[in-house]
């Protein structure tokens, strides 16, 4: 087949990456990131349909994993008796139904890269994927300072994860990036595996170095921990393992590092808290609406700190001190863990949500004035955390077998130890730190990682 064939479906490819970018928009009730995944699995069905051949024999593990997912889901779905949360959005049907969609949604993604290869240069796939997140940067610059020189952010229509519009203008609280997402970590874990991709392409065409500031300022923006943390580490630790393998330190690796802290400082500029209420309307609102002073703690003090580097640097300072724990739903993890039984086979994806979101209630319920308040009433909740997530859906035995083959990629992608897959192992290690205080399910961003992983051994299985 001709490349001219391929090429708008590739485009359409490209479309539905961007889709899933517009994480607080919907069409019809219908979420965007949602359409996002359906056209990636209408391209598969196209491609099949219409001749073209389709060769895929990798990640036979994986596929594997894949389907016992499926079949656990499936199992426990036929027995289990629905008690969905009072504000749950859709049916149980509908609920387990789309999280097997974006499991079709994320294989179908890593077979889509693996296969545009066969038409366009590996470095040509990368550069338009990495054109997209710049795109999604300048969006999120956009919304940021429609708050400081007061002109219309952009109208988002998906409730956010309370179940209503997320209100991103609230009386003492800092501007934070949002972007096109519905929370500000969200936009940072969907910007931050991009970050390596623009440093690759700079090793060819410097005009990348100065295109990655866009990316970098706006996870800055958004002052996600999980993002600024996650880049650090795997920059630093892709840095050292280069230096360990090559025998020799790459000074080029290190300079996202040095673009991050660049972009904070600039960030400092343009820090922004919104202003406290009028006296008079308190009471009956709470004290600290018209006190903007008012904090629980030290982390909470710089958590609404009008410095960027303060609000991101000075937080990561006094989470370390305190351990994991620190990130409130690691400890929240960690007593759900203690108190359950041992999950062999698990629950089921989207079944361990349900029966998580009860006892989530009460983890996180506060006592104040004599009044019970919970953080999600009614809500569907969810963990936060990839491997927990796998854990309680498919059980032990899921966990290990996913954490086996993301070891054997990692393996693979150290020995072959070239420029290329040096960055692509960062890329991974920047989305495999971030599952475990963000995302629960296998991304979009994880299986264009491994499509493009897969570029550098397409005659090889994991």
């Amino acid at each position: 087949m001709k490349t001219k064939k391929i090429t708008p479906l590739f485009f359409l490819f490209l479309i539905g990456i961007f889709f899933e970018s517009l994480d607080a928009f919907s069409l019809f009730s219908i979420p965007l990131p949602w359409i996002g995944i359906s056209i990636f699995i209408f391209i598969y069905i196209i491609y099949y349909f219409f001749g073209f051949e389709i060769e895929f024999n990798h990640f036979d593990s994986l596929r594997i994993l894949l389907l016992y997912f499926v079949s656990i889901t499936l199992i426990r779905a036929v027995s289990y008796s629905p008690d969905l949360p009072e504000f749950a959005t859709s049916t149980f049907t509908q609920y387990i139904s789309l999280r097997l969609i974006k499991l079709l949604g994320f294989i179908a993604v890593i077979w889509f890269v693996y296969t545009l290869n066969n038409y366009f240069e590996r470095d040509t796939i990368i550069k338009f994927i990495s054109f997209i997140g710049i795109f999604v940067s300048v969006m999120s610059l956009i919304s940021y300072f429609s708050y400081i020189f007061d002109f219309q952010d952009f109208s988002r229509n998906r409730p956010g994860s309370g179940g209503w519009s997320q209100p991103i203008k609230r009386a003492c609280s800092i501007l934070r990036n949002y972007g096109t997402f519905r929370e500000p970590s969200f936009l940072a874990v969907w910007l931050a595996p991009i970050i390596p991709l623009n440093f690759y392409l700079a090793r060819k065409q410097s005009i990348w170095y100065g295109l990655s500031l866009l990316p970098i300022f706006a996870i800055i923006l958004s002052r996600s921990l999980t993002g600024v943390i996650s880049l650090i580490i795997a920059i630093v630790a892709t840095t050292l393992l280069w230096t360990i393998k090559n025998k020799n330190f790459d000074f080029l690796f290190i300079i996202p590092i040095i673009f991050l802290l660049f972009s904070s400082f600039i960030g400092n500029s343009i820090g922004y808290k919104f202003p406290a209420l009028d006296p008079s309307m308190c009471p009956p609102e709470s004290p600290d609406k018209c006190n903007c002073s008012l904090y629980d703690d030290e982390l909470d003090e710089a958590k609404n700190s009008e410095s960027v580097t303060k609000s991101i640097f000075e937080r990561i300072t006094l989470i370390t001190r305190g351990g994991l724990d620190g990130f409130e739903n690691i400890s929240i993890l960690n007593e759900y863990i203690s108190n359950e039984n041992l999950q062999i086979f698990g629950q089921g994806l989207g079944i361990a949500n349900l029966n998580f979101s009860p006892t989530f209630d009460d983890l996180t319920k506060k006592n104040i004035n004599g009044e019970s308040i919970y953080r999600n009433p009614g809500q569907v909740v969810s963990f936060n955390n990839l491997y927990t997530n796998i854990y309680f859906s498919a059980g032990l035995i899921g966990l290990l077998w996913f954490l086996i083959f993301i070891s054997n990629v990692l393996k693979k992608l150290f020995k072959r130890g070239n420029q290329y897959t040096f960055y692509i192992f960062s890329n991974l290690i920047v989305i495999l730190l971030m599952f475990f205080f963000q995302a629960e399910e296998l991304s979009t961003m994880l299986a264009i990682s491994l499509g493009l992983m897969l570029l550098e051994f397409k005659n090889e299985t994991v």
